[in-house]
């Protein structure tokens, strides 16, 4: 291969990694706002920071450090913290100007809890609605309406159709958001694990059950299966809202060019 080929090759390819990579940090754009120092370090200590610097089109919902203690003050676990913060994340590009030009008033855009896939059904989801007087509300799909209050205060940081950071007037939350992972039991207690696993050599002495009749929970663990099965295909349905490929088609375009010039030099 011609050496001026290999050139070219290496250049496109280097492009095309960048156009890959996202080129904001949010806890940088963050530390230049004092009121938001804690808003900004809660998103690292949840791993959102990362998340939100792995997404080429992203915008945040920024709130303020006296009503980050207010939430901090309620000691949410972590994975629910994680989740509310989540609702901050929109997988969408919105600044002050779309804000305000919205298609009929209002839109609906998935969030970083909605792509996580742990939100139920599309509960992840947050309904952006311009209200009487021009004040832009920010609600979450599984809170009514007329509960809404956050609302949109400022442009904190724009850098358009790569990541916009908006300050609202207070903490998105839901029911969704704050309930205990799916993935954590609660510990039995003692009575409750005496009246599970019963008195030594208790099974022995039971009487064996009729044949051909099922036991209640026989019947109940079947029918809990059944509904767990359409609960992770919505769980599935649900990861997929949202999420954008991160820069592929720019990739794919700088490679088939790279392709293209190879012939040429050939």
């Amino acid at each position: 291969m011609p050496r001026a080929g290999v050139v070219h090759v290496t250049l496109l390819l280097f492009v095309a990694l960048g156009a890959c990579r996202a080129t904001h940090n949010i806890t940088a754009i963050l530390a230049d706002h004092r009121d938001l120092a804690e808003f900004g370090r809660q998103l690292t200590a949840t791993g959102l920071a990362d998340d939100i610097d792995g997404r080429n089109t992203i915008t945040v919902l920024a709130v303020d450090d006296a009503h980050m203690a207010q939430l901090r003050a309620r000691g949410l676990p972590r994975e629910a913290l994680r989740h509310v913060l989540s609702l901050h994340v929109l997988v969408d590009y919105y600044d002050d100007a779309k804000l305000h030009r919205l298609p009929g008033g209002s839109a609906v855009v998935s969030t970083l809890f909605q792509a996580s896939g742990d939100a139920p059904g599309s509960e992840g989801m947050v309904k952006i609605a311009v209200r009487r007087g021009g004040r832009v509300a920010f609600v979450p799909q599984d809170v009514d309406d007329a509960r809404a209050n956050v609302f949109y205060v400022k442009s904190v940081h724009e850098a358009p159709y790569n990541i916009s950071v908006l300050q609202v007037s207070a903490v998105i939350t839901s029911p969704a958001a704050e309930a205990p992972s799916s993935g954590t039991e609660p510990k039995p207690n003692s009575t409750d694990a005496s009246s599970k696993h019963g008195p030594p050599n208790a099974g022995a002495h039971a009487a064996p059950s009729p044949v051909g009749q099922g036991s209640s929970s026989d019947d109940g663990a079947d029918e809990g299966k059944k509904s767990g099965d359409g609960g992770d295909g919505g769980k599935k349905n649900s990861a997929s809202v949202g999420a954008a490929p991160r820069g592929l088609p720019f990739a794919l375009a700088f490679l088939m060019a790279a392709s293209a010039i190879l012939v040429v030099d050939w």
